[in-house]
């Protein structure tokens, strides 16, 4: 199965709508449960090592908080709110 890179999925995830004429107070928050499910290759709940090698240009085992081989939405919505930029 093909590593998948969530760096790049984060950023699409985390960045701004392009091509508006206003860019809005707040950013639009990311839809993480879609990134979640779709960095989720086998549908099983978890992102496991050989779905991603990386998750918000973090390294696998550091996102891994409990270290059981897979990454939990909870620990996937960390990692992405640990890199997102800071508001205000």
């Amino acid at each position: 199965m093909k590593s998948l890179t969530l760096a790049a999925l984060a950023t699409v995830s985390l960045g701004l709508l392009g091509g508006c004429d206003q860019q809005p107070e707040r950013p639009a928050q990311p839809d993480l449960l879609t990134s979640f499910n779709t960095a989720d290759v086998n549908k099983d709940g978890v992102i496991e090592r050989t779905e991603a090698t990386s998750i918000a240009n973090r390294e696998f085992a550091e996102v891994d908080t409990n270290d059981n081989q897979a990454v939990s939405f909870d620990e996937f919505e960390v990692a992405l709110q640990d890199a997102a930029p800071p508001r205000g």
